[in-house]
């Protein structure tokens, strides 16, 4: 559910974003926990200072890679500059993560599996993008249930 809500709160935050003026750049990102890939969580960018826009939001994939958009149209990549970063991963009961778009009233059982703070609006995780983008390394240092080693 918090999945949902994140991913929902923050494209409707950036409603009319699209054909915003900003200039955005792409990043390529790999999410990991003491090294090990973080696979299905969601990403979510926050603008830090005086960064522009209103943020992006991602979701890793098996090998923990990402990519992220930051607007209602599906614009890539974000404005350069200082973002604080929030990461979610929903499982169901079992340990299973869940889908982007799982429901509670499916999975009543949901529960989040990244610890505090790193899931939290006061995460003490940080990115600063430069106007050229690239690569992004985000390193959680928690252990996170359920996660294997590669």
């Amino acid at each position: 559910m918090r999945q949902v809500i994140l991913l929902g709160g923050l494209l409707a935050a950036m409603v009319g974003c699209g054909g915003d003026g900003l200039d955005r750049v792409p990043i390529q990102g790999v999410l990991t926990a003491n090294g090990t890939p973080v696979p299905s969580a969601i990403v979510q960018f926050t603008p830090k200072g005086g960064t522009p826009g209103e943020g992006a939001i991602g979701q890793s994939d098996a090998e923990g890679k990402f990519t992220v958009i930051s607007s209602r149209q599906d614009d890539s990549g974000v404005p350069p500059g200082k973002y604080s970063v929030r990461i979610s991963l929903l499982t169901d009961g079992k340990g299973n993560p869940l889908p982007p778009d799982a429901t509670q009233a499916d999975h009543p059982d949901a529960k989040e599996s990244i610890p505090a703070p790193y899931s939290t609006p006061n995460s003490p995780l940080e990115v600063t993008i430069d106007d050229k983008g690239g690569a992004v390394l985000i390193d959680m240092p928690a252990k996170i249930a359920g996660l294997k080693k590669k």
